[in-house]
C-alpha cells in the first residue's frame, strides 16, 4: 500500500479555542473529571485535572460518537464510560480501557496564560475552501452520476470515471445480506474500466472481496483510495486472497489531482471517526459530492 504525506503547505494549521477558563473559572476545576460543555455552540468536553496538570478531550467516543458520562464503577476517578456501547476511556491517559488496546482519544491542546486557561484544537482551515478554483461552465451530460447498486455510484466527469464503494457480486456481513437491487449487466467492466476508485470503509457492503476479487484479476493495478483511518480500511487484505498493487492511503482534507479539472478529497467521517470516510469531488471548480 501506498502512503501519502503532506507538504509544509499542506500542514498549515490555526488553532481554534474550544474553551476559555479564567483564573477564576480555572479554580472551580476539581482534581479528577470534570465535564464542561460550550454554552455558546453547545459542545462538550472533558477535562482531568491531576497534580501533573490538565488534559482535555472531545466528549464523544471514538467508536460510535457517543457521550461519555461518568463510570459508577471506576474506583481512581480516572474513567468515563460511553452511553452508548459502555466502551471506556482513561481520561489520564487517553486510553480506551474497554475494550483494551483499541483506541486512543485525540487529546486536544492546553494553553496557560496568566492563570487563565483555553483549551483550543488545531485544525486546518475548512479544507475544500484552500486552494479555490474558478467555476467553469459545464455543459450538459458533461457530468453524470449513475447510481449502481447499494452504496455503489458512477461518476463520469468529462474523460475521467470512478467508482465509489463496489460491492457488486456476492453477499455481505457473512451472507446476512445480500443486494437488493441487480446491477447493471455490465457493471463489473464499468468498474474494471475506471480511472480510479475509492471505497469509503472496510464493511462488507462498501468494501467488497468478492467484488474485487474480479477486479485483481482483470485489472490489479486499479488505483484506489481510502482514507488513514486509524483502523486500516483493507484490515483483511493479506488473508483474502485478493492481489491489488495499487491501494492509496491517504490524509484526511488534502487535494488529490486527478488531472487539471478534476480533483478530490477524503475527509473524516464525523459519526464514526475511526473507521468511516466521506468524499468532496470537483471537477472545473464545482463542487459535487
Amino acid at each position: 500500500m501506498q502512503r501519502f504525506s503532506l507538504n509544509t503547505h499542506q500542514m498549515a494549521q490555526i488553532a481554534k479555542t474550544l474553551l476559555t477558563f479564567d483564573p477564576e473559572a480555572v479554580l472551580t476545576l476539581k482534581d479528577g473529571i470534570n465535564f464542561k460543555k460550550n454554552p455558546e455552540d453547545g459542545k462538550c468536553y472533558i477535562i482531568y485535572k491531576d497534580e501533573h496538570g490538565v488534559k482535555a478531550c472531545k466528549n464523544q467516543c471514538k467508536h460510535q460518537g457517543g457521550l461519555f458520562i461518568k463510570d459508577i464503577e471506576d474506583l481512581d476517578g480516572k474513567t468515563v464510560r460511553c452511553t452508548k456501547h459502555y466502551w471506556k476511556l482513561n481520561v489520564s491517559t487517553m486510553k480506551y480501557v474497554n475494550p483494551p488496546d483499541s483506541f486512543q482519544q485525540n487529546e486536544l491542546g492546553v494553553v496557560w496564560n496568566d492563570g487563565s486557561l483555553e483549551i483550543v484544537e488545531l485544525n486546518p482551515v475548512e479544507p475544500w475552501l484552500v486552494d479555490p478554483k474558478v467555476q467553469e461552465e459545464l455543459e450538459v451530460g458533461e457530468v453524470t452520476i449513475t447510481y449502481l447498486t447499494h452504496a455503489c455510484m458512477e461518476l463520469k466527469l468529462g474523460n475521467k470515471q470512478m467508482l465509489f464503494d463496489p460491492w457488486l457480486t456476492g453477499p455481505a456481513f457473512a451472507r446476512g445480506w445480500w443486494l437488493l437491487h441487480e446491477p447493471p449487466a455490465d457493471a463489473l467492466d464499468r468498474m474494471c474500466n475506471a480511472d480510479l476508485i475509492y471505497i469509503s470503509h472496510m464493511h462488507s457492503d462498501h468494501l467488497s472481496y468478492s467484488t474485487l476479487k474480479t477486479l485483481s484479476e482483470r485489472r490489479p493495478d486499479m488505483p484506489i483510495f481510502v482514507g488513514d483511518t486509524s483502523r486500516p480500511v483493507f484490515w483483511y487484505l493479506d488473508r483474502s486472497g485478493v492481489k491489488l498493487t495499487n491501494i492509496n492511503v491517504v490524509n484526511f482534507g488534502v487535494w488529490l489531482n486527478v488531472d487539471e479539472h478534476l480533483r478530490f478529497m477524503i475527509l473524516m467521517d464525523g459519526v464514526h471517526p475511526e473507521m468511516d470516510t466521506c468524499i468532496i469531488v470537483e471537477y472545473k471548480g464545482t463542487h459535487l459530492i
